[in-house]
């Protein structure tokens, strides 16, 4: 987790199953129940560190995690690869990897003998299923069954989350919510999907965490799907709860005001803003129970800090009218 994440996908994979609860559920949903039975989950950590070629640095992510096994130092190393082809020898450059990360063992831990237990995990975010295979010796051209012996033997489990994948990755909500947003990109019920995972984020709703996980997504869904940016305004407020309408103003203000570093242009930015227009829209509605449509124009002129200004005046205005003459009082300089 010390390079530099540019790529989205990349970024939204370890921003959610970095976190070690989530990776913890992740693990126990997904792995064989009998080795979990071996895995001390509370002892879960984030290991800061990298294994992936500078070659592979624009394809792949990963993260790896310290657990005890059995009362023994171990780890799970997940690879995030997101090529638009499946690698046939990718497990060639995972088991370069692992031998990476038993290297790092030998450097940092008291001399030993024994090597600890990696398991190894892929994620596959390709625009092609996931055809490669998953056992190493597979990949070794061996004349006779006689060479086996001479050849190292491992496998690894592949969740394909590609458009022809099958695979859905279970888990607590911020795992589900991971899957199916990433299972989305490239599939032509991507809404459908993204609608799915925020659905799933209602159920985050009172946690601790809750805005964080929201302003995530909404940067991933705005950079990587193809929605216009008032659609996505109108699909967060009809698909999540009503107690967060503020919350999605607030955020949308901030993209505003980043502007440029999010690689907005400027027709993007009006698009942002009328939908800002639409969400003040809603709380006004929701404030006086009345039609609100008359006042559009007037919503979709102010700045980034009038909305600001106006979501706090919703809050304590006494009537429609009052909010009518401010409006017409800030559009008029």
């Amino acid at each position: 987790m010390g390079q530099e994440i540019s790529n989205p996908h990349d970024k939204l994979f370890k921003q959610l199953l970095g976190e070690p609860e989530n990776a913890a559920s992740f693990l126990e949903s997904n792995l064989p129940g009998e080795l979990v039975s071996h895995l001390d989950l509370s002892t879960l950590g984030v290991v800061h560190a990298s294994f992936i070629d500078a070659q592979f640095t624009q394809s792949e992510a990963d993260l790896l995690f310290s657990v005890t096994i059995a009362n023994r130092p171990g780890y799970v190393y997940v690879l995030f690869e997101h090529q638009s082809s499946p690698d046939a020898l990718m497990l060639l450059r995972l088991l370069g990897y692992m031998v990476g990360v038993w290297k790092r063992f030998q450097r940092e831990s008291p001399p030993s003998d024994r090597l600890p237990v990696i398991i190894p995990m892929v994620l596959f975010h390709g625009s092609r299923e996931w055809q490669g295979s998953m056992s190493f010796q597979s990949l070794v051209d061996m004349p006779a069954e006689v060479f086996a012996v001479y050849t190292p033997d491992f496998s690894c489990k592949v969740y394909d989350l590609s458009p022809f994948g099958k695979d859905e990755i279970a888990g607590n909500a911020v795992v589900r919510i991971l899957g199916d947003i990433l299972g989305a990109y490239g599939r032509r019920d991507f809404k459908e999907r993204v609608r799915k995972g925020l659905e799933t984020l209602n159920e985050l709703m009172s946690a601790p965490g809750f805005a964080r996980v929201f302003e995530i997504l909404f940067r991933y869904i705005l950079q990587v799907y193809d929605i216009p940016k008032e659609e996505i305004v109108d699909l967060l407020t009809q698909t999540l709860k009503p107690d967060v309408e503020e919350l999605i103003m607030t955020t949308y203000e901030q993209l505003l005001q980043e502007g440029e570093q999010i690689g907005l242009q400027k027709g993007e930015q009006i698009g942002l803003q009328k939908g800002a227009g639409r969400v003040l829209a809603r709380l006004l509605l929701k404030r006086f129970d009345t039609d609100v449509d008359h006042l559009t124009p007037l919503l979709n002129a102010l700045s980034p800090e009038q909305q600001d200004e106006l979501s706090e005046k919703i809050l304590v205005a006494q009537s429609l009218d009052e909010i009518h003459q401010w409006l017409k009082s800030v559009c008029s300089h």
